[in-house]
């Protein structure tokens, strides 16, 4: 009996002083990042496991506009993202209809406006445009389509959705425009999909929607107009509610002596701050932690500069693979600091060794980006340089938004601003009044706490940024 009790005395005692070397442990990690595995902690638990980014990968595309053709040739309903038509739409391509078109070749069109997307969208149907044309590849590996099959179409700019050209009412037709060719495709209704009739009521019923906005086709009305998808409102009436948005630099990384280990935590995570230097810049506005690899400035207004050494080193590899590079890089850290807003691609570069990967913030359909102050040029929020292996630079504007107490109203009118403003600010395009896009944008100066609607005007040679009017202004 004594023996047993001396047994389940020494147990215990071995119980303890592991609880007490664990806990030990946990907290020597917190401290000094490097140690064994057994004591690896980490405060911010994120998977970046390539399945779990695919699935989150999908948040970070989204279609520039969706819009309902009437029929009439010269008009153009534009949905607000907010819209229950825009969710319901785009989760039929992202949940069916990219699989279909993927998984099978393109059917062949016997009638000639099938080969003409300008004719195309000038009849009844729904449009789908992205910003620019997207690698399908990187669709593919979003919707995890593993087929071995070689979609003939290599990238996807505009998609238009005809629902009453098959008499099946389990299908649907779609004609794809890959910036050159257009591909017409005829796609199964599956279960969870709008119906057909759903998709034919949306496009009769379109001007009796609320969350539209008429658009009119530029050239119809001004034959010297080159670019024939060039759309702006010509409504006298048409207005739009924009709230002021307040900018912050996240609390959690606000730069102070005070705040470097949250920094380290939130910027760096467990992978790299083992073997990374920290030091202050001079005028204490930056820190530096570098290693031997790589290169992470951060400075006070929230902009984060990582720069990878050697950025030649390692295999370009598919585009769709650099993207799942990227994506990583943006995910991990976005993770309880990003607020506010979605983060959406915008563009893709492909360069000899790497490729250039684009993000804008955008709220309420419109996108939110910085400007420097002192040549007045306007970037987006994030750029990302990445191949198969590795992400080798970042430049990357990290905020968090909200409404401000404040919006106006203002006019959606594109004459109002071509008359009252755009003349007098930028009197050279006159001499070239080649527009090819109009939009909508927020702008928000690199070290302000305000960000602004204005409208954006690209012609051949300039872009022109106009700070749009709202009533009372």
């Amino acid at each position: 009996m004594r023996i047993l009790k001396l047994e389940i005395k020494t147990l215990l005692m071995i119980f303890l002083i592991a609880l007490t070397v664990l806990q030990m442990g946990i907290l020597w990690t917190e401290k000094n990042p490097g140690v064994p595995i057994l004591f690896s902690y980490s405060k911010f638990r994120y998977s970046d496991s390539p399945s779990d980014i695919a699935r989150v990968s999908g948040n970070y595309i989204q279609p520039d506009r969706i819009m309902v053709s009437d029929g009439s040739g010269s008009l153009l309903w534009q949905i607000e993202p907010n819209d229950s038509l825009f969710d319901a739409v785009w989760h039929d391509f992202m949940q069916s209809y990219f699989k279909q078109i993927l998984d099978i070749k393109p059917s062949e069109g016997s009638k000639s406006y099938e080969q003409d997307w300008y004719s195309l969208v000038k009849m009844k149907c729904i449009v789908i445009e992205f910003k620019n044309p997207l690698p399908s590849e990187i669709i593919r590996w979003i919707i995890g389509e593993e087929s071995t099959f070689s979609p003939t179409i290599k990238h996807i700019y505009r998609i238009a959705v005809f629902p009453t050209e098959s008499i099946n009412n389990n299908e649907n037709t779609l004609y794809i425009y890959d910036g050159t060719d257009v591909y017409k495709y005829v796609v199964k209704i599956e279960q969870g999909n709008m119906k057909k009739e759903d998709y034919i009521r949306a496009v009769n019923n379109v001007y009796q929607n609320d969350n539209v906005v008429p658009m009119h086709r530029m050239v119809n009305f001004y034959p010297s107009v080159k670019n024939e998808e060039l759309l702006a409102s010509l409504d006298r009436n048409s207005e739009k509610r924009i709230w002021d948005l307040l900018v912050k630099t996240p609390d959690k990384i606000i730069l102070n002596r005070d705040n470097v280990d949250k920094i380290e935590d939130y910027l760096l995570g467990d992978s790299y701050k083992s073997s990374m230097v920290r030091k202050f810049g001079e005028d204490g506005s930056s820190i530096i932690f570098s290693d031997t690899e790589k290169v992470l400035r951060y400075y006070n207004n929230g902009f984060l500069d990582y720069q990878y050494r050697n950025k030649s080193l390692g295999d370009k590899g598919h585009v769709y693979e650099a993207f799942e590079k990227a994506v990583t890089f943006i995910e991990s850290r976005r993770n309880n600091l990003i607020e506010g807003v979605d983060i959406l691609l915008s563009n893709i570069e492909e360069r000899n060794e790497n490729y250039v990967f684009t993000f804008d913030y955008a709220l309420d359909g419109m996108e939110i980006k910085i400007m420097n102050l002192q040549d007045r040029t306007v970037k987006p929020a994030i750029t990302v340089v990445a191949n198969r292996d590795r992400v080798v630079d970042v430049k990357w504007y990290i905020k968090t938004f909200s409404n401000n107490d404040y919006y106006n109203n203002y006019s959606l009118y594109f004459f109002d601003i071509f008359q009252n403003k755009m003349i007098e600010d930028y009197p050279e395009i006159l001499n070239n009044p080649d527009i090819y896009d109009i939009s909508i944008i927020y702008i928000c100066p690199e070290n302000s706490t305000r960000a602004e609607p204005y409208w954006v005007i690209k012609t051949a040679n300039q872009d022109a940024y106009l700070r749009m009017q709202g009533k009372g202004d």
